[in-house]
């Protein structure tokens, strides 16, 4: 004669979460609909930068054209002359 009152099989000391219905386990589809989100995130990322980058590219080839400018202006230093014209070269920039 057995003392518990249970049958043969032992209880769990912890009873499993219970989950809605629909959300058992990540379906087949789980990895396709994160793809999705993660392209959306980054067509959404290229689209926001895109008026940033364009400034920047401005930015960038004016601040080349000035150092062009100065480097062309200091470039021959071998006359009074040139060090005065870098100079003015210099105060417009």
């Amino acid at each position: 004669m057995s003392l518990s009152a249970s049958s043969g099989a032992p209880r769990p000391l912890m009873k499993r979460p219970l989950l809605s219905p629909g959300f058992k386990k990540p379906s087949r589809w789980y990895l396709p609909l994160m793809g999705v989100i993660a392209l959306g995130f980054g067509v959404a990322n290229y689209y926001e930068s895109q008026p940033h980058r364009h400034r920047y590219n401005l930015e960038e080839e004016d601040r080349l054209r000035k150092n062009r400018a100065l480097m062309d202006a200091y470039g021959d230093k071998q006359t009074v002359q040139d060090i005065e014209r870098a100079l003015v070269v210099y105060d417009l920039s």
